[in-house]
């Protein structure tokens, strides 16, 4: 289990995407992929409720 105030203290981050000008050059995948520090760091605002609401839209 994460963090139960983790939600709160920890900024949500966004999704980031490469810069147009090079997504416009290939069909391929154009979401940066964050590192396993801040995959770590967003997965400590989980707080296990039980409840799947945030694979809509986390808090």
């Amino acid at each position: 289990m994460g963090k139960p105030t983790g939600f709160m203290e920890i900024p949500r981050a966004e999704r980031r995407y490469k810069p147009a000008s090079e997504r416009i050059q290939h069909y391929r995948e154009f979401t940066l992929v964050p590192s396993d520090a801040e995959m770590s760091q967003q997965g400590a605002r989980c707080m296990d409720c039980g409840i799947p609401y945030c694979h809509n839209g986390c808090p």
